[in-house]
């Protein structure tokens, strides 16, 4: 059926449920189109492009479109979440690129010394998940990055790299790149622990060792 109304020339069609199936003249000639679920949300409009047929068949077509209704029923707006999607993909495929970013706006114009800051990532964060996308980022990996500071004997370093994936993670919620921040659930506790200040100045030796390990 859906081959024959391709045959006859454009289409968009509704086959229930939201789902239609949409075509330009060229597209269907080639007998290709495209599945568009459209729903409203607080009483506007909207359209989410599910994919193409017959890439996509119209039982998948269908299986995306109750797995889409679920979500708007609890008041997400599916097609935005998508847009967000591919917003990532295009600004932050990895984690590595999502530091990037959060450097260039939030570390690099206001911190006197941001090579401070992307040291911490650059030995610490970016070879534990710096290639993986950052929507695939989970608690159990931020816990790993946290750990092996730890074991390495730099358990503030391990305070301050949590911070920083916390912020991180923050603006990628807030760009709508993620649905919620891995690191968000972390304490100092859970890194290094809570740090006393000094009682006493470091000694000359002391800042020695301190000036070789920050180079």
């Amino acid at each position: 059926e859906l081959k024959a109304w391709l045959a006859a020339g454009a289409v968009d069609r509704g086959v229930g449920e939201g789902l239609t199936i949409v075509a330009s003249e060229a597209s269907a000639r080639a007998g290709k189109a495209s599945w568009i679920l459209r729903f409203r949300l607080l009483g506007k409009s909207k359209e989410k492009v599910l994919g193409r047929y017959p890439e996509l068949s119209l039982r998948d077509a269908r299986e995306l479109v109750r797995q889409d209704r679920t979500q708007i029923e609890r008041g997400i707006d599916v097609a935005a979440a998508k847009q967000a999607e591919k917003t990532l993909q295009l600004q932050a495929p990895t984690v590595d690129q999502l530091a990037d970013i959060w450097l260039a706006r939030y570390i690099e114009p206001r911190y006197k010394y941001p090579e401070v800051v992307a040291r911490v990532l650059r030995r610490h964060v970016r070879p534990i998940i710096g290639r993986m996308a950052p929507q695939d980022v989970q608690p159990v990996h931020i816990d790993r990055v946290l750990t092996l500071i730890v074991a390495g004997g730099a358990p503030t370093v391990a305070n301050d790299a949590l911070r920083y994936m916390v912020r991180m993670f923050r603006m990628a919620v807030r760009n709508q790149w993620v649905d919620r921040n891995p690191a968000a659930d972390f304490e100092l506790v859970d890194a290094g622990g809570d740090e006393r200040a000094r009682d006493r100045w470091l000694t000359l030796e002391e800042r020695r060792q301190l000036a070789r390990a920050m180079r």
